[in-house]
């Protein structure tokens, strides 16, 4: 139980973060707040941040996903494990 509750945790998680990113999809576009270097440095820094966000978001929202159907996988195979041992010992 304690692991299906998990992995309902780790979906419902997944969930959120996927509706925030659908919610902010517009793409993260900085302006330069001046035209010297340090600005124009800053901001090169700032779009190129803000173009590896969306995919390490996305890929943490698969991340979630996937340790969750584990989670259920193996709270699948303990209880098979144990109406087995069960059924063992009821003979």
């Amino acid at each position: 139980m304690a692991l299906d509750a998990a992995a309902a945790d780790l979906d419902a998680a997944a969930a959120r973060l996927q509706a925030n990113l659908t919610a902010v999809s517009l793409p993260i576009q900085p302006i330069p707040s001046g035209s010297e270097e340090v600005s124009l440095l800053a901001n090169r820094f700032f779009r190129n941040s803000a173009g590896t966000f969306s995919p390490a978001a996305a890929h943490a929202v698969g991340e979630l996903i996937e340790t969750a159907a584990a989670l259920r996988a193996q709270a699948a195979a303990y209880r098979n494990v144990d109406f087995e041992h069960g059924k063992a010992l009821g003979s």
